[in-house]
């Protein structure tokens, strides 16, 4: 038989409310009328845990190879269910999840929470690296790891995430780019030139031949092409009061991109753990097929061990032998594909972590129900309209749309600039006259720029008008993303129902289908029985097997689909800074 043990989850509702806060720790808590209405919770309750198998009867020697023994070493799930006494003799109950999740968030400094084996921290420095020997490319090392070890080490080290983050910095940058133009700009040009003018010279030589025409004396200083020598110092100060709203627009549409980069890294990071935990799963149900196929082919061998012991015996026939045998190598080939969906699974998950490609993992953590939902489904529908960062993506896109509008018209709007200059000037000169300019001065300048497009061909309110549409058209996305998330949870609450369900139901049908085949053997092994009922019956084993399997692996599932749906859980909360 095997051991299972429940852990009834059942809370009063008063309770409920703290539990929730304390238990989900959502950035908004919901505080939603009517919670002390016990019939409108969920009726879904008792999240069982199983454990292991018990010790086999041994006129059977029945094998199951679902529950097996875990690891010591390995790491408890993320939000196991802990055995509670029982509050209430109602019929409904609640799904209350006991410990909060430790999704960790990207870490700025690349350090990991989880501590990971140290084999599978490091990563190639040369993301060039090109093997062309077969050695180069052999697996070293099987290295178990756990669920939350994956995710901590898909956000380390997933390029996407990466290139989120230093789009977030970047968008920073340019919003403080353009609240620089919130201050006044001060410049400060020098100039040091010697000048002696072209002109100058022809005029000089003009004139010397007018003198000589004229027959009189020609004088050196009548030559106005002296040298000069400037050094020419301004320093000029220059503001833009804002009149035209073209600086708080072009401020308004840096802010909204950030905001945007920034909910674009909680969607990629929420999506990763979604994608890692998934292929993880398939990792736990291909890990879950391959003992469910030992234990198969090592009872259909022991069901070919009786026939041949009963042939031998001349009791048995050929014919029992010859099904006997057949079933071993369907089961043996059953096997074979369990193996190559367990290898392709953990080389799947090798890839998502973007480790390195010469380490294999497996599964640390047991094949049991992650967790509980803390939520009903309205509440959970609520939150998910709260928290998730695709619908926040469409409010900010409006609103940037906004600020381009303002920017547009901008354009035929008047502007005003104040300016103010001060010049320091030097000049020396070759003319040794006394009347010459020459020495040091210094002068002022201040104004206003005043400018007013009056007339742009209409540019500028078609630029606005494209601005307007869309702004339309994220408001139209709005509702099209908001009846997806909807969607998305209404599934994913429906998948969990079912799922809890099919655990029950699949339990009971694994310890009906390991007595039914005890007695088939027994029956067989006593000569009133036929080898087709000993083979029917562990066909319906392993069917109940996979079946158990099927219900725990799609119970996690959909319970992070419900993550994902709902987004913003415990230690995974990335819109702190939005």
């Amino acid at each position: 038989m095997t051991s299972i043990n429940r852990a009834p989850i059942m809370e009063t509702v008063n309770d409920l409310a703290q539990t929730e806060t304390q238990a989900l720790g959502l950035t908004h808590p919901l505080r939603l009328p009517g919670r002390n209405n016990r019939n409108s919770a969920t009726t879904i309750h008792n999240p069982p845990t199983f454990g292991n198998t018990s010790t086999q009867k041994k006129s059977a020697q029945i094998t199951t190879g679902l529950n097996q023994t875990p690891n010591n070493n390995t790491v408890p799930n993320l939000a196991r269910v802990e055995n509670q006494k029982p509050s209430s003799t109602n019929s409904g109950f609640i799904i209350v999840q006991q410990t909060t999740e430790s999704f960790p968030p990207p870490v700025p400094d690349g350090t990991l929470k989880t501590n990971p084996p140290p084999q599978i921290q490091p990563k190639s420095s040369n993301p060039l690296n090109f093997p062309i020997t077969p050695e180069e490319v052999q697996i070293e090392e099987t290295i178990p790891i756990t669920l939350e070890q994956a995710i901590d080490l898909a956000r380390r080290n997933n390029p996407e995430i990466e290139i989120a983050q230093l789009e977030v910095e970047r968008s920073r940058a340019s919003m403080r780019e353009a609240q620089a133009a919130l201050w006044p700009s001060l410049t400060f040009e020098s100039a040091l030139q010697r000048i002696e003018s072209a002109s100058g010279d022809l005029q000089a030589k003009a004139q010397q031949r007018l003198a000589e025409s004229r027959g009189t004396e020609f004088i050196d200083t009548d030559i106005q092409n002296f040298p000069v020598t400037t050094f020419d110092n301004t320093f000029r100060f220059d503001y833009d009061l804002g009149l035209g709203k073209a600086r708080s627009a072009r401020i308004g549409i840096a802010r909204e991109q950030m905001h945007l980069r920034e909910l674009e890294l909680e969607r990629v990071s929420e999506q990763l753990r979604f994608d890692v935990s998934d292929e993880y799963y398939d990792l736990q149900e291909s890990d879950g097929r391959v003992r469910i196929g030992e234990a198969a082919v090592a009872n259909a061998r022991k069901s070919l061990e009786d026939a041949e012991a009963l042939e031998r015996a001349g009791v048995g026939t050929r014919f029992d032998v010859l099904q006997a045998q057949v079933t071993l190598s369907n089961e043996q080939q059953n096997l074979t594909n369990a193996f190559r969906d367990q290898r392709t699974a953990q080389r799947r998950l090798v890839e998502r972590l973007n480790i390195s490609q010469l380490i294999n993992l497996t599964a640390a953590d047991p094949i049991e129900p992650a967790g509980s939902w803390p939520l009903s489904l309205d509440e959970t529908i609520v939150s998910a309209f709260q928290n998730r960062a695709e619908l926040e993506q469409q409010l900010v896109q409006r609103d940037l749309s906004d600020e381009q509008r303002k920017l547009a018209l901008s354009a035929i709007r008047p502007s005003l600039n104040f300016f103010a200059t001060y010049n320091v000037l030097a000049l020396t000169t070759d003319n040794l006259s006394p009347f010459a300019a020459r020495g040091w001065a210094d002068g002022t300048t201040v104004g206003f720029n005043f400018r007013w497009n009056f007339f742009d061909g209409g540019a500028a309110r078609a630029a606005a008008r494209q601005s307007i549409l869309d702004q339309d058209i994220a408001e139209n996305r709005f509702e099209q993303v908001r009846n997806q998330v909807r969607r998305e949870v209404e599934q994913a609450f429906f998948g969990l129902e079912a799922s809890f369900e099919n655990i029950s139901t699949a339990e009971l049908g694994v310890e009906q289908a390991k007595e039914a085949l005890r007695l088939a053997r027994l029956r067989f092994q006593a000569g009133v029985g036929t080898q087709l009922e000993v083979i029917n019956a562990e066909t319906d084993l392993t069917r109940a097997e996979n079946n158990l399997l099927t219900a725990i692996i799609d119970y996690n599932r959909s319970l992070s689909e419900l993550q994902r749906a709902v987004s913003n859980l415990p230690g995974g909360d990335l819109s702190d800074t939005p």
